[in-house]
């Protein structure tokens, strides 16, 4: 993760530098929004791994980190489509450089909704529907 900030902070201040940061923002972020979303995303899931070592709470450590093991797979196989996406995007829209400023915007900006809407929209709604059919 800290490799991929530390370069694509390089490449945006080059960028910014020669005075073509609107033009590289708008060609790196049509396929790195969602592409930057899933490697934090996938980070996290190293997270939880290690929460569940280290915080082991009233689990043995053992089992702690087995169901540490099971959330962060869960995490990790999630951001698998979203790869794909994102790989189809650079591979096939990125390349695109003349397209209009507004078509590459709605790319952006509907590839943020869905990474919005599948990682913290939807947890919430199950969550909240996992309650209610609690209570009843």
């Amino acid at each position: 993760m800290m490799q991929n900030g530390i370069m694509l902070g390089s490449f945006l201040y080059f960028f910014y530098d020669k005075g073509l940061l609107w033009e590289s923002s708008r060609t790196i972020w049509i396929h790195g929004t969602i592409e930057i979303s899933v490697i934090i995303i996938a980070g996290c899931a190293g997270l939880v791994l290690g929460n569940g070592l280290l915080f082991p709470d009233t689990y043995s450590r053992l089992d702690s980190f087995k169901k540490s093991i099971k959330a962060g797979l869960k995490i990790m196989l999630s951001t698998v489509p979203f790869f794909i996406i994102a790989g189809f995007l650079e591979g096939f829209v990125t390349r695109h450089t003349e397209m209009p400023d507004w078509l590459a915007i709605t790319i952006i900006l509907a590839s943020l909704t869905l990474i919005i809407y599948y990682y913290v929209i939807y947890p919430i709604k199950l969550t909240n529907q996992i309650k209610q059919d609690g209570n009843n």
